[in-house]
């Protein structure tokens, strides 16, 4: 089974080296693919949702304080994304490595410093600190639930102490400062993957260093379309009412990230067309554009989902921004495909095209990754009361001091 890539086959035209389809026509000179897309597309769901969460567990923005449990808990679900690039290589059990042996300092036998070592300190820092802070905005609601049930796994999360009104403003600092250290660690874990493909300047279309920041809006928009739909299933699965005050809040927050991220979009496009010189290979990347639907698609799609979020009626219904925050997933997906993709099939001769399509076993394993990461966000949600009393703040925002 062969999956035709994005609506349409591009066959090879023009001059190609030989090394660029050697092996495999399917895959040609395509070197990071379909699992490689998915990286950086999740990687962003994790920075948006995270984002959405400190908004206000760090900053104190009190209409979040009902989603942003569920935040958290996103985040901590997708933190497996280093599965999809192990996947995709070829001796993936020595992926490891860049843990144990780092080189992120450079040596007389090796004077480099590995951007993916850096990637590793970069990651473990960002696991750790989620994992206190998942523990922290829950120590309070476990302590509680051990109180009154007296299970074993409420009283080890409970990590050993009461629900006080003491204990639990110390947990709120703690969070708080976690909270805020994380933002910008968040934004460093993603943009990071858009430094390494601007570095990378034998691309057309990488050659951008606009594209961190380009990466980073799009993940906050696509992070909180993400927590718009699991909110609002969470509040149907839990007969919770939907806040419709969180609800404008998150569609204010996906306008304005689409905003910026469709203007850095304008300015690329106006840098590479000022800065466009003969035999650049610009000319040949316009016609293999011209070729794939998913860019006009991609546009397409823009369109409609920023005039659902300009007009402050449809914005509010959740009725309508579930659809537009699930439509918001598949342009910011497409996006990503169109920047890593789209660029490697012009041929390094700038003068042929190339032809990529998705395999199978990419697709079984695709899928299968995604399983795995809701199967970890159903569990968490079951342990964690993403909607908890604490979690909440419900005590401060009902003016209920803590129980002792």
């Amino acid at each position: 089974m062969v999956l035709e890539v994005m609506f349409g086959r591009l066959e090879e035209l023009g001059n190609v080296f030989p090394n660029e389809v050697a092996y495999d026509y399917s895959v040609g000179g395509v070197v990071w693919r379909f699992l490689i897309v998915l990286y950086p597309f999740f990687t962003g769901l994790i920075a948006g949702s995270f984002v959405v969460s400190s908004l206000a567990y760090g900053l104190g923005y009190k209409r979040y304080y009902r989603v942003a449990g569920l935040a958290l808990l996103l985040t901590a679900s997708l933190m497996v994304v280093p599965l999809f690039p192990m996947a995709e290589l070829t001796q993936p059990g020595r992926a490891p490595e860049i843990f144990t042996r780092p080189h992120i300092t450079s040596s007389e036998m090796y004077p480099g410093i590995s951007p993916m070592a850096v990637f590793g300190v970069v990651y473990l820092a960002y696991l750790i600190l989620l994992i206190f802070e998942v523990l922290f905005t829950f120590r309070a609601d476990m302590a509680r639930r051990a109180a009154e049930t007296g299970g074993l796994i409420y009283r080890i999360f409970s990590l050993g102490r009461g629900y006080d009104e003491a204990s639990v403003s110390l947990d709120r600092k703690i969070v708080k400062a976690l909270a805020i250290i994380g933002i910008p660690l968040a934004a460093t874990f993603h943009a990071y993957v858009g430094f390494l493909f601007s570095s990378v300047k034998a691309r057309v279309l990488w050659m951008d260093t606009l594209i961190p920041v380009h990466f980073l809006t799009s993940a906050i928009f696509s992070g909180t379309a993400l927590v718009v739909v699991a909110y609002y299933l969470a509040g149907k699965l839990s007969r919770e009412e939907v806040d419709l005050d969180i609800v404008r809040g998150l569609g204010w927050i996906m306008l304005w990230a689409l905003l910026v991220s469709l203007g850095l979009e304008i300015v690329s496009e106006a840098a590479r067309t000022y800065y466009r010189l003969p035999a650049s290979g610009f000319e040949y990347y316009e016609e293999l554009v011209s070729r794939l639907a998913v860019r006009d698609i991609y546009y397409i799609l823009s369109a409609v989902i920023l005039v659902a979020l300009l007009i402050p009626k449809l914005r509010n219904d959740v009725r309508i921004l579930l659809p537009v925050s699930i439509l918001s997933l598949l342009q910011v997906a497409m996006y990503r495909w169109m920047i890593i993709t789209t660029p490697q099939l012009l041929s390094r001769t700038n003068a042929g095209f190339l032809h990529y399509s998705v395999e199978a076993h990419e697709v079984r394993l695709a899928i299968g990754i995604v399983a795995l990461m809701g199967l970890i966000f159903l569990v968490l949600t079951w342990i964690f009361p993403w909607n908890g009393y604490y979690a909440t703040h419900r005590d401060e925002l009902e003016g209920v001091g803590s129980h002792g």
